[in-house]
């Protein structure tokens, strides 16, 4: 079979041979994950942040995250990253965006890939034993892996935890952004308290909340913030906690209809407090 042959002469094999990767200048690459969930009474949602414990952002709270090694995918860097730093493993893992803003990290050129990573337990009892990264790596580690409260109102958001006294608060305006013909809205922070995430995580938090909220209703991804068993009323309340609005019963069980099958037994609902039919998710097993 004949070669084909570049303008030069060469063929591909000849070409790869010469190539210089050097002649053009090389991002580092991070993956970064956001993980969701709920408060056991399904009154607030819950962010997992870590403690960084090395420049840069030293003693700063930052999302799970770090560098993408060269024999790994992004996805496969995130999943690492987030058992070595938290001890999750097996989670709902969905990739969100691509940040690349050349002064997005004072070290050097970085350019990361979030994801968003939902957990249906927020317990102390899921973050089994915080391991250093960075033990032989160039990339840092840390100190402390802690569930926040995360509170979002009309003009901002904010990371609270009361056992270690720490509030970190930004302010958001919704502006209106043109992308060819169409115009889309989007939140814009600014630091409203004197402790700041590193980095650019807040940016990363915001885009992952506005897509979850924008596919929420229209997926399967409500199933993996509640246990394997559940109630109709508890499954709403976790809708509408996400979704930041009142949904009607009558709506939301047709809705949810095709989505979910009784187990025939009764237990407590959460929110309630009253016995209520209890239901899985039907796809669970197909």
């Amino acid at each position: 079979m004949t070669q084909k042959k570049d303008k030069n002469g060469l063929t591909e094999k000849e070409f790869l041979k010469d190539y210089k990767a050097g002649d053009y200048e090389r991002p580092s690459v991070t993956a970064d994950i956001l993980v969701l969930g709920t408060s056991a009474d399904l009154r607030t949602l819950k962010i997992l942040l870590v403690k960084r414990e090395e420049h840069p952002y030293l003693e700063q709270w930052a999302l799970p995250g770090g560098f993408v090694r060269k024999d790994e995918t992004a996805y496969q860097a995130a999943e690492r990253k987030l058992s070595q730093e938290t001890g999750l493993e097996g989670v709902y893992l969905d990739q969100i965006y691509t940040f690349t803003n050349p002064a997005r990290d004072p070290r050097t050129w970085v350019m990361t890939i979030a994801y968003l990573a939902l957990v249906s337990d927020t317990s102390d009892d899921v973050l089994h034993g915080i391991t250093c990264a960075g033990v032989g790596e160039s990339e840092g580690g840390v100190q402390d892996a802690a569930w926040f409260d995360l509170v979002i109102d009309a003009d901002s958001i904010s990371f609270i935890n009361a056992e270690r006294n720490v509030e970190i608060r930004y302010s958001i305006v919704n502006k209106r952004f043109k992308n060819g013909r169409i115009y889309y809205e989007n939140w814009v922070s600014s630091p409203a308290s004197k402790e700041t995430l590193a980095f650019d995580h807040i940016e990363i938090i915001i885009e992952s909340i506005l897509k979850l909220k924008a596919e929420f209703e229209h997926t399967d991804l409500s199933f993996n913030m509640i246990g394997e068993k559940f109630t109709l009323p508890d499954l709403q309340v976790l809708y509408e906690l996400v979704l930041g609005k009142k949904l009607y019963k009558t709506n939301f069980r047709a809705m949810i209809a095709p989505k979910v099958e009784a187990t025939g037994e009764k237990m407590k609902s959460i929110s309630s407090k009253k016995m209520s039919a209890e239901y899985r998710y039907k796809g669970e097993g197909d």
